[in-house]
């Protein structure tokens, strides 16, 4: 008799918050970190990318074709389940940048928009 008492109060309980235009908290294990630079290793092309804001990030290439550019960016930033964070932002040039990084893998998979097109290319993360 208890249980089916408890049973019924819980999903009253759940069934009262759906709706109500409330956010569901996702799975906060992964974290891109105020203060923290990461390098991304393309293989061909290395970044450094330092968080300076939780809406304002930095991104200089190291090493590769693009060495010395770098600028100062605002993006958005959704926390994912699975230790992961999706990163977006728009660039000077216009060309937009999307990223999925999965903190237990120590990947980075990105997603470049230049004009109509999509570009795609994954690097190994670390901390500097």
């Amino acid at each position: 008799m208890y249980k089916l008492i408890f049973s019924f109060l819980l999903l009253f309980s759940l069934a009262s918050c759906i709706g109500k235009g409330e956010k569901v908290p996702l799975i906060n294990t992964g974290k891109f970190e105020v203060g923290q630079t990461y390098i991304y290793d393309y293989g061909d092309a290395k970044y450094e990318v330092k968080c300076l804001t939780d809406s304002t990030l930095h991104w200089k290439c190291i090493e590769g074709e693009e060495l010395g550019k770098e600028e100062t960016d605002k993006y958005y930033k959704q926390e994912l389940e699975g230790n992961s964070v999706f990163l977006t932002w728009a660039e000077a040039d216009g060309i937009g940048v999307s990223q999925i990084i999965d903190f237990n893998k120590n990947t980075v998979k990105l997603y470049l928009k230049i004009d109509k097109q999509i570009e795609t290319a994954e690097a190994k993360i670390s901390k500097k």
